[in-house]
């Protein structure tokens, strides 16, 4: 087999694991239009807030500290302990709800019936919005995100595919386990969504609202 042809099937594979993840928050969107009408330009950002969150809270990090620092001229980083990975998740969830609570209160509320054009820009402010709440809890640095998933190259893929095609594909664990995790949970919404009566009711809502209404 051609060398090209091969490398060409180990990248096919890392995208397609790739384009897992992206369809997480592609998913996202569609949710979101399909209950509101909205095309949520944030919906982006907001995951990385979230992902910013992770590592803060895991790492101790005192929110708004480069602020804080600014303004009072102290020198104050982080609390001094570390978080459990899972404690950090379910903390970040609770965050990340009351914040979608807040924007829907405080935003979107008042924009009913808007056109969407309007609903459209008010996302995109939410956005900028959103980036520098970012950079002003958690700071701009390059931050890493370890919640104790296994890393590195697959050795059992490497050797196997080292064995067929005497080049070993460098396949990251990481990327499989995240791979796992984003088909169970599309697979899980599509049940939900599909064969229980919530979601039967979120669909026809989202499809019709005069019609569910009725």
């Amino acid at each position: 087999m051609p060398d090209q042809l091969i490398y060409a099937i180990e990248v096919f594979f890392n995208g397609l694991m790739a384009g897992v993840l992206y369809a997480l928050v592609a998913l996202g969107f569609v949710l979101i239009y399909k209950a509101s009408g909205i095309f949520n330009y944030a919906q982006g950002v907001m995951a990385l807030f979230a992902a910013m969150t992770l590592v803060g809270v895991m790492e101790g990090q005192v929110p708004f500290a480069h602020l804080i620092n600014a303004v009072l001229g102290t020198k104050v980083h982080h609390f001094g302990w570390h978080l459990p990975a899972l404690v950090g998740i379910i903390t970040t969830v609770v965050v990340m709800v009351v914040l979608a609570w807040l924007v829907q209160r405080i935003i979107f509320k008042h924009l009913v019936g808007q056109e969407p054009i309007i609903l459209f820009m008010a996302t995109i402010g939410l956005a900028y919005f959103m980036e520098g709440l970012g950079d002003m809890m958690w700071g701009s640095e390059i931050k890493k995100l370890d919640v104790g998933l296994p890393q590195g190259i697959n050795l059992w893929i490497d050797e196997t595919t080292y064995n067929i095609f005497d080049y070993g594909f460098f396949i990251d664990n990481l990327d499989i386990v995240a791979t796992i995790i984003a088909v169970t949970l599309v697979a899980s919404l599509v049940i939900f969504a599909q064969y229980t009566k919530e979601g039967r009711a979120m669909r026809a809502v989202a499809d019709d609202h005069q019609a569910a209404l009725s």
